[in-house]
């Protein structure tokens, strides 16, 4: 693109807030904006260029779609690790075992004094069997709708997380707790299945939709961790951040004191998550980088401010 097809570009013209956020352009350099990402789409990258421009937006087939292939993945994993039993209990018995090494089974005095407790015992089983369920699709139809300007980048490090914990559930498998009896633990989601709807496996739900043996990473508590740092950041009022900030936790030992996860699983979790936040804002960082190279390259030619002065004024 010559720098006259630039010029020609009149301020205002650009592409919605969401491509400025995405890029960190200023608002006044819509134009220019859309004439570099024009460039870099009929670059050599052209192909990657055009499919992140076309997914930058959210479009509501393209979620749930995203959803499908998601829940198609897991599937196909959980049905195509063969025999795990063996190599999954092994796991769980070292995971203890460091665990016991340097006293850090948390896991072991939740798991009995929520066993001890009834009152305890049923609300612990009905939060780990419904709110896993209800709260992660609720924060993802609301940022689609009230946020859609961070809903791309949000809702992709949930992708990404998803993703990787499903590497560790296929080269890591690993027994929860709860199926250690040998060891102490009771398996409270059975224990409470009397007035429940859960199996008396202690699985959450029918064994269709569940892996018993994918306790490492627990994606439980990453996607409980992504819920209460999306509400903590980006809603507005108070007491909704306050509850973003107390879900993740509730969550923590629910799944311990459930008998669900050993701590390590929880960690990993939380780790797994932050990785998936570096993947995507890596990504989007390089991008920016990009865009903005191009774009001071252009401006340079036709005379116009440096876009990493502007970007300082604007601050």
């Amino acid at each position: 693109m010559s720098t006259a097809d630039i010029a020609r570009q009149s301020p205002g013209t650009g592409g919605p807030a969401d491509d400025r956020e995405v890029t960190g352009v200023p608002a006044g350099h819509d134009a220019g904006l859309e004439a570099i990402e024009s460039d870099l789409v009929r670059s050599r990258f052209h192909v990657l260029s055009a499919v992140a421009a076309y997914f930058a937006r959210p479009r509501w087939w393209v979620e749930i779609a995203l959803i499908g292939a998601l829940y198609g993945v897991y599937s196909l994993i959980r049905n195509s690790v063969g025999e795990v039993a063996d190599t999954a209990f092994r796991n769980a018995e070292s995971i203890l075992s460091f665990e016991d090494r340097f006293h850090i089974a948390l896991e072991r005095p939740l798991n009995e004094w929520v066993h001890h407790t009834p009152i305890v015992a049923d609300i612990v089983a009905l939060q780990y069997a419904t709110l896993h369920f209800i709260v992660t699709p609720a924060v993802l139809v609301w940022l689609f709708f009230r946020r859609s300007t961070h809903y791309r980048a949000v809702s992709a490090i949930l992708i990404v997380t998803t993703v990787l914990a499903l590497i560790g559930f296929y080269w890591f498998p690993t027994a929860p707790p709860r199926l250690l009896s040998q060891q102490g633990f009771v398996d409270i989601m059975s224990q409470t299945s009397s007035w429940g709807w859960w199996p008396e496996s202690g699985t959450p739900g029918s064994d269709a939709i569940s892996n018993q043996f994918a306790a490492m990473p627990s994606l439980h508590c990453a996607w409980a961790a992504w819920c209460g740092l999306s509400l903590f950041f980006l809603a507005r009022r108070m007491w909704v951040r306050i509850l973003g900030l107390v879900y993740p936790f509730t969550t923590f030992f629910v799944v311990m004191g459930s008998g669900n996860h050993f701590i390590l699983d929880v960690l990993a979790g939380l780790a797994t998550l932050a990785v998936g936040a570096a993947v995507v804002f890596g990504i989007r960082a390089a991008w920016r980088s990009r865009v903005r190279r191009r774009y001071q390259d252009q401006a340079g030619r036709i005379g116009e401010p440096a876009v990493g002065d502007t970007l300082t004024a604007a601050e």
